[in-house]
């Protein structure tokens, strides 16, 4: 009888993460010069950025890597397509009041809830700039002290459940 129960309680255990995990939503974006808008800049530089919706939709997890940039300054969510600017929506990493310090390369485990986005344009919800990211309306751009309009830029899209 009690190694039933301690398979039972393992199968509980077992069956509660893949459900909790099941839930979340992960989103990403490759970085790169060529995705600047209106123009192309001249760097090195490139990054990445994951973003874990959780299952409720009401909080955002990111990471944020940047590899050649020339001292990172600010890096936020845009709304717009491809090939388009598009305002800021959310503030992922420095010079506002909310964002998050700079160290010019790495951004991890940060997070950010309806209350953090500045614009509605995708939404004024995380539920809502979740389904902007899934139809690819949402892009990160990386701004720099060498090129403050932005340095690298990703279209956000998704990546599936993890």
């Amino acid at each position: 009888m009690p190694k039933l129960l301690t398979t039972l309680a393992v199968l509980i255990v077992a069956v509660t993460l893949a459900y909790t995990a099941e839930g979340a939503e992960t989103f990403k974006a490759r970085l790169t010069q060529g995705d600047e808008v209106p123009t192309p800049v001249a760097t090195n530089a490139s990054g990445s950025a994951r973003i874990q919706i959780n299952k409720a939709e009401t909080e955002g997890e990111f990471t944020l890597s940047v590899s050649e940039g020339f001292r990172v300054t600010q890096a936020h969510l845009h709304c717009n397509f491809a090939g388009l600017t598009g305002p800021i929506v959310v503030f992922l990493a420095g010079l506002h009041a909310g964002g998050l310090n700079v160290d010019g390369k790495w951004v991890s485990n940060a997070t950010f809830t309806d209350s953090s986005i500045v614009n509605t344009a995708c939404g004024t919800t995380v539920a809502e700039l979740a389904e902007s990211m899934r139809i690819g309306k949402v892009y990160v751009n990386v701004h720099t002290v060498l090129n403050p309009a932005g340095e690298v830029r990703g279209q956000v899209e998704p990546t599936g459940n993890d």
